[in-house]
């Protein structure tokens, strides 16, 4: 059983009517076991080809000894099942970031289980060639398992890995089940309703085809795949005859959390008598995550300062010969605590850019006040704009501690003035170069929206999801996604 939690669908109702059962119950799960199938096919030449180029690499070969060759062709073996044991294999039960943490754990749990290996066969070990190893592993595999994410995605909107599915409730909260599940590429298909406590009607446009006891004849009637439970429309008692009657028919159910959207590492299921808890783990930056985190920032920022150099170079000769003005600019933002700070990026707008706003009919004191089409923005600026290197000189802003290169972007200081008892909330993290809601649309969200997002990051920190916000980042910014 599965525990999830639900948000409104926009997607228009998909009617079953004349839809019949002729995928069979196991029709989604078939496609499902195919698509793993192809990933642990990925996972294996992952394995194979980072051994092999890290060896060639390291050691200057252009072939591979006998017993180097037979260990190359076994680590498959070995891959897959430290792969399956961390649940990869399993792609429908997977959040983006949850499949981004583990696969980080387990090609580095068998990246050692490898040289282990090697090491009891009596072979000298190279910690060089066991970073490279790990490295282009790991690459691979985020890679791999990103492209293997957006082919179910693709899958997932056309309607070819979706679930069918019945809602047992009939109840407000069953209702908005019902819309998020039929949201555009979410993996499902509801079919209709399931009556309890004598309840018969409706609470959206699906009907209501059976009771409670009548689960079992329902599934079979519509080829269902999933039953979805509604936590508050069912007692505890109909909560039991509900997950007999879905293991007797082959189904898996689950459970509607009634909880905000939350990262599943934050839950514990415990046992309070005769009642099922879900313990939410609280998110509180201890001594140690904070000096990691700051570390981390530290590290990123000072070699990703070195590494841009040459861009910086070239983008501050390109900003001073296309238009008078600084090549920086500054602006009071709000970082941790309501901090003011002064953030740099580098200039995009003309010089008389305040003029300009003050021509156009609009409020800059809303929150994540944008302009599409601005026309303080110069040509070049522009461009620097939509490839998002203009954010590049607040690394100088996370080497000094005012920012962290990930968190809730921040606000200027006007914005925040205006809108504090909204905006507050987001100070409880340092600022960051991107965040949760930069990888979520950009420019292309409401300020409900962002902050709801920025809120999420902010309830589900970890050093992981810093990561996978990390690697999101490139992918929007080479995109060129929700850039104005």
């Amino acid at each position: 059983m599965q525990v999830a939690a639900t948000r409104d669908g926009l997607s228009p109702a998909i009617h079953v009517g004349s839809l019949g059962v002729q995928t069979g119950a196991a029709g989604t799960l078939r496609r499902y076991l195919i698509v793993s199938v192809g990933i642990v096919a990925s996972d294996a030449a992952c394995v194979v080809a980072a051994l092999v180029v890290s060896y060639f690499l390291r050691f200057h070969q252009t072939s591979l000894p006998l017993e180097y060759a037979l260990a190359v062709a076994a680590a498959p073996l070995a891959w897959v099942a430290v792969f399956h044991g961390f649940g990869l294999y399993a792609p429908y039960r997977l959040s983006p970031p949850e499949e981004f943490r583990w696969t980080i754990a387990a090609s580095s749990m068998g990246v050692v289980l490898l040289m282990v290996g090697i090491f009891w066969s009596h072979r000298a070990l190279s910690r060089a060639w066991i970073g490279m190893t790990w490295l282009f592993v790991v690459v691979m595999e985020l890679t791999s398992r990103r492209l293997w994410r957006w082919y179910q995605g693709r899958l997932r909107a056309q309607g070819r890995l979706s679930f069918r599915t019945l809602i047992v409730g009939t109840n407000e909260e069953a209702g908005r089940l019902a819309g998020a599940l039929r949201t555009r590429g979410s993996g499902y298909l509801p079919l209709g309703f399931v009556g309890h406590s004598g309840s018969m009607v409706s609470p959206d446009s699906l009907p209501v085809i059976g009771q409670i006891n009548q689960l079992d004849q329902a599934i079979r009637d519509h080829g269902a795949e999933c039953v979805f439970v509604a936590s508050t429309a069912v007692t505890p008692e109909e909560m039991f005859v509900v997950g007999q009657l879905a293991r007797r028919s082959g189904v898996e159910p689950r459970v509607s959390a009634n909880l905000p959207l939350i990262l599943t590492s934050r839950l514990t299921v415990q046992e309070v008598g005769s009642t099922m808890a879900i313990t939410l783990r609280a998110v509180r930056l201890t001594r140690t995550q904070a000096f990691l985190k700051r570390a981390f920032d530290l590290t990123i920022a000072f070699f990703g300062l070195l590494a841009a150099l040459p861009v910086w170079l070239l983008i501050a000769a390109v900003i001073r010969l296309s238009s008078p003005g600084p090549v920086l600019f500054r602006q009071a933002r709000v970082t941790r605590g309501g901090r003011v700070f002064s953030m740099y990026k580098f200039r995009t707008m003309r010089r008389d850019a305040d003029k300009l706003l003050g021509q156009e009919d609009v409020d800059a004191t809303q929150p994540y006040f944008k302009i599409r089409g601005d026309p303080r923005l110069t040509r070049v600026g522009r461009v620097i704009r939509r490839l998002s290197l203009d954010e590049l000189p607040q690394l100088l802003n996370v080497l000094a501690g005012d920012m962290s290169l990930v968190g809730p972007r921040p606000l200027p200081q006007e914005q925040v003035a205006a809108n504090l008892e909204l905006l507050e909330q987001r100070h409880e993290m340092p600022a960051g170069v991107t965040g949760w809601w930069q990888i979520h649309g950009r420019s292309n969200l409401s300020a409900e929206e962002a902050i709801k997002l920025d809120v999420f990051y902010i309830e589900n920190w970890s050093l992981g999801l810093d990561l996978y916000i990390l690697a999101k980042t490139l992918g929007a910014v080479l995109a060129g996604r929700g850039a104005i």
